[in-house]
């Protein structure tokens, strides 16, 4: 609230006794005494404009519109050169949708100062108002290019299973979807809790299993895209500052005690708010750390070696002289959302957008409008992983109580990238025992690497649109291929493996899914290079195995024809390997046409499953 400018009209020393009542009474929680005391004091003096402007800001959270509204402009008629009056009815016209009359009211503030008899020592606004209505004025001019229709986003609230008559808020999920997990307050005390999908609707709600909840409180969660660890907030506790960021990790089906991400990531100061990206290597956090833009900044560290690097400020792009908190990393790693107080926006703190470019650099950050963004509070973000529907908390009317999680559907230009994911498990062919391995995933389309890594599971997510080679291997074992190429259209059905290892054993054979050539030719293409690679390394490992290379096609074509084309795709292979240093005695191959179909040749997609190169231990080799 605001003071006015006093002028000696009607009694204003009995306006001002009653005025010092209300505002106490309203202090105290007691909104009906102070309305009485209001009364009183506009009855002793209707000009006085410190009771019109407290009667707005009580009507105002009475959701009494009408009278908020007539006590603004009675404001106005009373005391026209209070610059402040112009501010705070423009800041009522904003949060109704009122915008060009607000724009129209910031006018006047600037003007009303240049007024006769014009009092800089009672009526001219403060710097800080001053600042703040610049920014209410772009607000404003943002609100009205806004074509961003509220119906379009399908708004929905979670329901019962995930809401109550507490506060629910930053809403994180497994990256299939079927698993939300949230901070929710019950008396004063926060927890994680957890709900499950069950098809358009969530069920009751329950504390998350294991050591992780405590007696304290814990907030602020950002889920590991394979749903094995938790990244989260804990305040004046065992830490470094104020508020440290720790990690938990699933164990059977509870979760561990929680444990310090340590001193490289948290500093003295406030550190919050985590975001851990798809592949795990990426964490960007809110820090209050010395050496930022100002107030609460958004920081990187990334994880190198075994530890995770000092985090970085990604620059006055992403961070300003307010606050950025409550990052979400996007699963195609390069879409960035954040809430802001310091960009313009809706309300204190709105939800931005920001992609990273191929540099390093991020984009200017984008307000993602009404409906998403308004003057209520919002709390947390999350994406899902093709980027259709997003999940926010929200203080909006219409909900179960203080804060609920809700569900809406995003603007083709507020969207992240679609991916869709690969999700393994490395199993031993026959005892179906889960076993670790070397896992090394290619895009084949440019030979970069896109996971690299050891584990008995892995998880990564992939793009529409490219060519990827995926390869298993431990030693003793022969090696396990497969070949991804998403879509758009194929979204929905991400790429769930179990990656079952064969020990060295005659008789023991391998589809090598990752070895092309052009139709209805013999020469290899270049993606075929790195599972050749594994090749020649499995063999050069194992010189006593004696091997089959054989190729076989589809049933479309003579069989004169396929029978040549499958052996001289098989002897490619062969020469391939003999020139990389594989002795050639160690090598038959065979050209088998159609005769051993694993597929349907009467569907496109069985077809391609018999178009194939196989490799099979037939022998030893004395030495």
């Amino acid at each position: 609230m605001g003071s006015c400018a006093t002028a000696q009209k009607g009694n204003r020393k009995k306006a001002e006794t009653e005025f010092i009542s209300a505002f106490k009474a309203y202090s105290e929680g007691n909104k009906p005494a102070a309305m009485q005391f209001i009364k009183k004091a506009l009855k002793a003096d209707i000009t006085f404009g410190n009771a019109w402007s407290l009667q707005a800001e009580i009507a105002e959270k009475s959701n009494d519109t009408a009278l908020a509204r007539t006590s603004y402009e009675a404001c106005i008629k009373y005391e026209p050169r209070f610059q402040n009056h112009y501010y705070y009815y423009a800041k009522y016209c904003f949060r109704h949708g009122q915008y060009e009359k607000a724009i129209d009211l910031l006018a006047k503030f600037n003007n009303a100062p240049n007024e006769s008899g014009f009092d800089p020592a009672k009526d001219k606004a403060s710097a800080t108002i001053k600042t703040q209505a610049d920014k209410l004025g772009e607000s404003c001019r943002l609100a009205m290019e806004d074509q961003q229709k509220i119906e379009d986003l399908e708004i929905r609230n979670l329901g019962p299973g995930v809401n109550s008559a507490n506060y629910e808020y930053w809403p994180g999920m497994t990256v299939d979807g079927e698993t939300l997990i949230f901070t929710r307050l019950v008396n004063g005390q926060e927890d994680f809790y957890v709900s499950s999908r069950l098809q358009d609707s969530w069920i009751n709600a329950r504390p998350l299993p294991g050591n992780i909840n405590t007696s304290n409180n814990e907030g602020y969660t950002s889920v590991s895209a394979d749903g094995r660890y938790i990244f989260f907030s804990v305040c004046n506790q065992d830490g470094y500052g104020s508020c440290d960021i720790f990690y938990s990790f699933l164990k059977g089906n509870a979760w561990s005690r929680r444990m310090n991400l340590g001193e490289r990531i948290n500093s003295a100061a406030w550190d919050a708010q985590p975001a851990i990206s798809a592949d795990g290597k990426t964490l960007i956090f809110s820090s209050a750390r010395p050496g930022g833009m100002g107030g609460k900044d958004l920081w990187i560290s990334r994880w190198k070696n075994g530890s995770w690097t000092i985090p970085e400020n990604p620059g006055k792009t992403i961070n300003t002289a307010d606050d950025e908190e409550a990052p979400y990393l996007h699963y195609d790693g390069k879409t960035l959302y954040f809430s802001s107080s310091g960009h313009t926006g809706y309300g204190q703190h709105d939800i931005f957008r920001s992609q990273m470019l191929g540099g390093g650099e991020w984009t200017n950050p984008e307000n993602m409008g009404r409906g998403i963004n308004s003057d209520a509070d919002e709390a947390g973000f999350y994406v899902d992983f093709k980027g259709e529907r997003a999940y926010i908390a929200s203080s909006r009317e219409g909900g179960f109580g203080g804060l609920d999680i809700y569900s809406l559907k995003l603007s083709k230009d507020k969207k992240p990238n679609p991916v869709t994911y690969v999700k393994g498990t490395i199993l031993d062919f026959d005892t179906k025992n889960e076993i670790s391995g070397r896992i090394e995933l290619i895009n084949l389309g440019n030979g970069k690497s896109v996971l690299s890594d050891s584990s008995t599971r892995f998880f990564t997510t992939l793009e529409p649109h490219g060519m990827y080679g995926l390869n298993v291997y431990r030693n003793g074992y022969l090696f396990y291929s497969a070949n991804f190429q998403p879509t758009l259209s194929t979204l929905d059905s991400p790429f769930l493996v179990t990656a079952l290892l064969k020990p060295i054993k005659i008789d023991q054979s391998v589809v090598l899914n990752n070895i092309f050539f052009e139709t209805d030719k013999f020469d290899l293409r270049p993606e075929s290079y790195p599972e050749l690679q594994k090749l020649y390394t499995l063999l050069k490992n194992n010189p006593d195995v004696l091997v089959e290379i054989s190729g076989h096609t589809d049933n479309q074509g003579s069989e004169a024809h396929n029978t040549l084309l499958s052996d001289k795709r098989a002897k490619s292979v062969k020469e391939y390997l003999v020139k990389a240093g594989i002795p050639a005695n160690s090598i038959k191959t065979a050209g088998y046409a159609a005769l051993k179909p694993i597929g349907d040749n009467n569907t496109a997609f069985g077809r391609a499953q018999n178009r194939r190169i196989e490799m099979k231990i037939i022998g030893l080799i004395k030495q």
